[in-house]
């Protein structure tokens, strides 16, 4: 029997051309974002190789601001490091995301009269209140220009005796030496740690805006 080839019908060609485009062109931060939570591709975060991580951040919530501290977190994804501080060691949470998807679940799993969490681009967000805790986990590599925006967007969000709590992934992100050199030009360290598990290390720092 010999090959038969089957032509491909106009409108099955211009469907899978405008998914192409969609998906590998045309498709925004968000709608990328979106894309990877609808998948299921970021459930891996409330697994055993993320505790650690996790439970540092908490851990430095709860040790230096135990007086229910107003939160910021940018990059919530579906909100796991609140649940990890725990709704009674805060007093306010606001989680903030790109990814529709993300949030539409943190809101659902987590919000209440404490914790919301809101769809918005980190290089775009503003807001008049001030906090206590500001949290970049793993998300700080999206802050472009990442120095300018810290000090002009997000370091007037600070209280006065104000924390920048920092995640970065040192073995998948190899400028991440290069983005602490920045931070600490503006910024001074309260403490730093290095957590690695199975899977992944991360240097964790907190940190204070030096005096202008």
């Amino acid at each position: 029997m010999s090959d038969v080839l089957v032509p491909i019908k106009p409108k099955g060609l211009l469907t899978s051309l405008t998914s192409f485009l969609n998906r590998k062109i045309l498709r925004t931060d968000r709608s990328r974002w979106n894309y990877q939570y609808d998948k299921g591709l970021w459930d891996g975060l409330e697994n055993m190789e993320e505790l650690a991580r996790f439970s540092v951040l908490a851990g430095y919530v709860h040790f230096l601001k135990p007086d229910n501290p107003s939160i910021l977190e940018i990059g919530c994804g579906e909100g796991v490091l609140a649940q990890r501080i725990g709704r009674q060691h805060y007093g306010s949470f606001l989680g903030t995301d790109v990814a529709d998807a993300a949030i539409e679940q943190a809101n659902s799993r987590f919000g209440d009269s404490k914790t919301r969490f809101e769809a918005v681009d980190m290089n775009d967000f503003q807001t008049d209140e001030q906090f206590d805790v500001i949290i970049f986990n793993e998300a700080i590599y999206y802050l472009k220009p990442m120095l300018d925006k810290l000090m002009s967007q997000y370091a007037p969000m600070l209280r006065s005796n104000g924390l920048l709590i920092v995640s970065m992934n040192t073995g998948l992100h190899a400028d991440s030496d290069a983005k602490w050199e920045q931070i600490e030009k503006v910024f001074a360290v309260v403490d730093s740690t290095f957590v690695e598990t199975a899977k992944n290390g991360w240097k964790v720092k907190i940190l204070r805006p030096l005096p202008v």
